[in-house]
């Protein structure tokens, strides 16, 4: 409902606005009142295709709507619910990852990405490590936000010292500390949601030695699995699994999730 709320809210200050403009730009908001409509109806059918047991169909309606740009979270949560129902465990967990870049506290999506781990790997825990556990406790505008306020906050009780003749040298440093950590958490972040990451989405799919058909077989892994592209060379990715095995697959047996400027590859 949470799209569909964002979505009606935005309906409403088109709509408004639409009377206040020159007639040359009507056209473009009678365009995008028109779009959101259709996103709100689209979203709307693929709900009651999924409370119908339809699955792969409800999965395929939010595909659709994941296709057309910026998508709430809710789309790519309602996604992963239907793609896991769906059996497609890959599919289930790329969507609950994009999500989770949006919504990176909300339980109830932790939980199902979790649980969907729980499929692919006995424990989900040693599969993620540490650090990426604690920069994904927040977005990386989130992240931005608090190193800025830290930095700023320094520089004011720096300013304030001056201004009031006093060294406020023990607060100062605690806040220097927490910013410098801060920052760190940033750099992280940032350098987790750039490295290009992929899931596997097909039932077994075959990491080999060379980026050809005939290259000898170096390991399998299942549907699910979580890796790191490392380059790309036609229809192949050379990928490093979470046992650092390193090794190409074909494109079409992954899914690839988007970077902080990117967008989703299927």
């Amino acid at each position: 409902m949470g799209a569909v709320q964002i979505v009606t809210m935005r309906f409403l200050i088109l709509a408004l606005l639409f009377l206040s403009v020159p007639l040359a730009t009507r056209a473009a908001l009678t365009n995008a009142i028109n779009q959101a409509t259709h996103a709100v109806e689209a979203f709307d059918r693929a709900n009651k295709l999924y409370e119908q047991g339809k699955f792969t169909e409800a999965a395929t309606a939010y595909e659709h709507l994941t296709a057309a740009g910026r998508t709430p979270t809710a789309v790519w949560f309602n996604l992963g619910n239907a793609a896991y129902k769906a059996g497609h465990v890959g599919r289930a967990i790329a969507a609950y990852r994009i999500a989770e870049r949006n919504e990176p506290r909300d339980s109830t999506l932790r939980a199902n990405l979790q649980f969907v781990r729980g499929k692919v790997y006995a424990d989900e825990k040693s599969r993620v490590p540490l650090w990426q556990s604690c920069v994904r406790i927040a977005t990386v505008n989130e992240w931005t936000v608090l190193a800025s306020a830290g930095l700023w906050l320094f520089f004011a009780v720096l300013a304030g010292g001056e201004f009031t003749r006093r060294r406020y040298l023990k607060t100062a440093a605690a806040i220097l500390i927490a910013f410098l950590l801060a920052a760190g958490l940033l750099a992280l972040a940032l350098w987790d949601a750039r490295t290009p990451a992929a899931v596997v989405v097909v039932q077994e799919a075959t990491a080999r030695f060379g980026p050809l058909d005939e290259s000898q077989a170096a390991f399998q892994l299942r549907d699910g699995a979580e890796v790191t592209a490392l380059s790309f060379k036609e229809q192949w990715v050379e990928v490093r699994d979470a046992e650092k095995r390193v090794g190409w697959m074909r494109r079409d047996a992954l899914t690839m999730l988007p970077g902080v400027a990117s967008s989703p590859t299927h």
